[in-house]
């Protein structure tokens, strides 16, 4: 299944270049497509470029990933890691306690930003929370998943290609 899906990303993804968002263009040409590269793993990778283009100060790290945990104190010590928070919030997986979570979207605000390591485990989660109608931009990179809440944004999807 797992190999399956892959091919389906790669068939119906895309790079900058079919992406009409002006948000989103820039998010991914001056954030996630950004020489920089902070660790081997992919989506870490990823979620370590987010910090960075957002300037993020405050991360909520509702999934105790070790690793990841060490790659932000190592590369931005400067970056509070608060369960409280709710600019940044990384989940390592869809588990069914963190799609509950989630659900709770009334908390979160328009600049709340929602990193979900390895949606694949979990896709038919995915794709409920990307159907629920205040999550108004989503981004599959097959590795990991952003959510925004951008309520000035219409509705989209995005599959890009890292």
């Amino acid at each position: 299944m797992y190999w399956l899906r892959y091919l389906s990303f790669l068939f119906s993804s895309t790079n900058q270049h079919g992406v009409h968002s002006p948000f989103v263009y820039t998010l991914v040409t001056k954030g996630l497509y950004k020489k920089d590269k902070y660790t081997s793993i992919k989506s870490l990778n990823t979620a370590l470029k987010l910090l960075d283009y957002f300037k993020i100060s405050e991360i909520n790290l509702k999934d105790q990933n070790e690793t990841f945990k060490a790659l932000i104190t190592e590369k931005f010590p400067n970056i509070d890691q608060d369960n409280n928070s709710e600019s940044f919030i990384y989940l390592d997986n869809l588990s069914d306690k963190n799609v509950l979570f989630l659900k709770e979207l009334e908390r979160f605000n328009n600049d709340t930003l929602i990193y979900i390591n390895n949606i694949n485990k979990n896709y038919a989660h995915w794709q409920a929370l990307i159907t629920l109608e205040k999550i108004k931009v989503s981004i599959d990179t097959f590795h990991g998943g952003i959510l925004f809440f951008r309520r000035e944004q219409v509705k989209e999807h995005f599959k890009i290609r890292i």
